[in-house]
């Protein structure tokens, strides 16, 4: 969960801008869990709880955390009893809710609700930003955009006067509409799990109450549901009349979301051929309204049961299933052995990201060592998209998988980075002040995450407590963030100005560049350190601030004061980010991205550096298919 990273005073005035600033950069939770879990009390974060995964054993709930040396095990600690409502108790006190795999109303209605601010200021602004959103990598703001350009008021009405049709309004719910029936070659669209999400998250109440209050609906029963209904049937229909396309979902394992889908709008389709390849028996239903397929029989599903393993190796060299549903046809009994992973390798069924996940058992099945898997292993983790490489890491045993995993995650931090520190010159101030305590490790940690995406030429780093001293990282790796920061302990007063006094104006930015100051620590100083910022003629554009909560918590502001004085944004960097495997390249890519451009970069640099806004403001709307026009 996150706090806000805003002042009070300034929630009240926010443009569009900062609205979609405050979105992208503090939120990483997921309005999906697909494990069961519990959900607590916490006064601290934005919607008021938090879910943590877990498992239940009779009526006993047990809370599901990492832990061991390098957080390979699973520790489970007891929760309490579980009660026939869901609630969790000890001694008959509510402790928790049980919650079974699925949306996270709180999460969801939360990030809702901050598009809908949006909307609310300007939906023009609303629109390009679900655009903007849709070939992008963040699926859970990607599917409320879409969400709330289908219900959202600015339908196309006509504008009339005096009996006279004048114009059209403009029609933002075609963007909601393009969302949902655009295909990307690079999986980026909305897959049919994710457009049946648009449906839930819609019919959430939370929601529901949101939309109501907007005036996007009439129903004081039924949610608001704009033109979702329409999208979908026009979407299913479109494969229904492509067979291969309703094909080529069920060989990827999404039968029964398609299914699902045509029972959410109801779609009635125009031949028998639409159940014949779903494999979907039709029976009548209570009223006798159906009349397609009734009682016709369908061919059987395909099986893999009573097949050897070597029958099962040609049936995949044959067929060349993909991961998911060569999991869903192995067997029970015969499982992933190294024969069948090794087939399943060879005939190209595993996607890179598959590959890079699989690694454990890769390493487990001594597969690593056979030199076609290998080859091929090597080769997706040098096409790392996100930090999952990182994580895979500290499940692994060979010392070299997990430095390859490791590099992999640094590279791809790397590469999604690239493009947007074009134009920046970054600052990065560490607090080793006695309040850090043992907090110091953990920021030590979190620094090895992502300090290796900013290229070195163009970084600056220095320690700080009443005085200051620079630290210089040799390699960009994790493994060089970790050398430059070996030896550092708490201790001493806070001085955030010593950092810029004694190390950050020894490296001037470029006349082309603007500055990024980015501090990591508890902003345990009395007063500011404005007048230090401005002396040292940097003239940053933005601060960012990463709070690693020390051991006896204070209530000082010194970066976030400091920004104000300065009347810049500060953008926080909270420590969630890090525990998801794809939140740190996306928050840090946004973090650049939204850092506002300087006048002088801009007037000087041969190809300015866009801003997140500007970006945004240059999207063109989206457009239906052609053949949905």
């Amino acid at each position: 969960m996150t706090k806000h990273i805003l002042n009070p005073q300034r929630v009240e005035s926010l443009g569009p801008a900062e609205r979609i600033i405050e979105t992208l950069l503090t939120f990483n939770d997921h309005i999906v869990h697909n494990r069961p879990g519990i959900v607590t009390r916490d006064r601290g974060s934005l919607i008021g709880v938090r879910w943590h995964p877990a498992t239940r054993r009779e009526d006993v709930v047990y809370r599901l955390d990492k832990g061991g040396p390098r957080k390979r095990k699973t520790v489970q600690t007891r929760v309490g009893k579980l009660e026939g409502d869901g609630r969790v108790t000890v001694h008959g006190q509510t402790v928790a809710e049980y919650r079974a795999p699925g949306l996270f109303p709180e999460a969801a209605t939360w990030l809702y609700s901050q598009i809908v601010e949006v909307w609310k200021l300007d939906n023009e602004f609303a629109a390009r930003w679900a655009s903007w959103s849709f070939v992008q990598e963040h699926r859970d703001l990607k599917v409320a955009l879409a969400a709330l350009m289908l219900v959202q008021s600015r339908c196309g009405d006509p504008v009339v006067e005096d009996g006279e049709l004048l114009f059209h309004d403009d029609d933002f719910r075609a963007v909601g509409e393009a969302m949902c029936l655009l295909r990307r070659r690079d999986s980026r669209d909305l897959n049919p799990k994710l457009l049946l999400r648009v449906g839930d998250l819609l019919a959430l109440p939370g929601v529901a109450r949101l939309n109501r209050a907007l005036g996007f609906g009439r129903s004081a029963r039924k949610p608001p549901m704009g033109r979702y209904h329409k999208a979908v049937t026009r979407w299913l229909r479109h494969r229904e009349q492509n067979p291969r396309l309703l094909q080529g979902l069920m060989r990827a394992g999404f039968k029964t979301t398609v299914m699902k889908l045509a029972r959410r709008v109801g779609y009635k389709p125009l031949t028998p051929r639409f159940f014949e390849l779903l494999r979907w028996k039709q029976k009548q239903s209570d009223d006798g309204r159906r009349s397609i397929s009734i009682g016709a029989a369908v061919v059987a599903a395909e099986s893999w049961i009573g097949l050897s393993e070597a029958q099962i190796c040609e049936r995949i060299v044959q067929t060349r299933p993909n991961y998911k549903r060569l999991v869903g046809l192995l067997p029970a009994e015969i499982g992933l052995t190294r024969a069948i992973v090794a087939a399943a390798v060879e005939a190209g069924c595993l996607s890179d990201s598959d590959l890079i996940i699989l690694t454990p058992t890769l390493e487990d099945l001594d597969l690593l060592d056979v030199p076609c898997v290998s080859e091929r292993w090597i080769a997706a983790t040098e096409k790392a998209e996100d930090q999952r490489a990182a994580h895979i890491a500290e499940r692994v045993r060979g010392k070299k998988v997990a430095e390859k995993l490791q590099d992999a995650a640094d590279n791809a931090l790397k590469k999604a980075v690239a493009e947007d520190v074009r134009g920046l010159r970054v600052y990065v101030a560490v607090d080793i002040s006695a309040s850090m305590g043992h907090a110091i490790e953990k920021a030590k940690g979190y620094l090895t995450k992502f300090l290796q995406g900013f290229p070195l030429d163009k970084l600056t780093v220095a320690v700080f407590n009443t005085s200051a001293r620079e630290v210089t990282i040799r390699h960009p790796s994790a493994k060089g963030v970790e050398h430059a920061f070996k030896g550092f302990r708490a201790g001493g007063g806070t001085n955030h100005g010593a950092a810029i006094r004694d190390v950050f104006v020894r490296h001037p930015k470029g006349p082309d560049e603007d500055a990024l100051f980015i501090f990591v620590g508890d902003q345990q100083q009395y007063g500011t350190f404005t007048e230090a910022v401005k002396s040292s003629g940097l003239d940053p554009v933005a601060f960012g601030f990463l709070y690693v909560a020390p051991a006896g918590f204070a209530s000082n502001r010194a970066v976030e004061d400091t920004a104000r004085n300065l009347a810049i944004p500060c953008f926080r960097i909270e420590e969630d980010m890090f525990s998801d495997a794809y939140a740190v390249s996306r928050t840090l890519r946004r973090l650049i991205a939204s850092t506002p451009v300087g006048a002088r970069a801009n007037q000087a640099a041969a190809k300015p550096r866009d801003s997140l806004v500007e970006t945004i403001l240059k999207t063109p709307l989206l457009l239906k298919p052609v053949w949905a026009a």
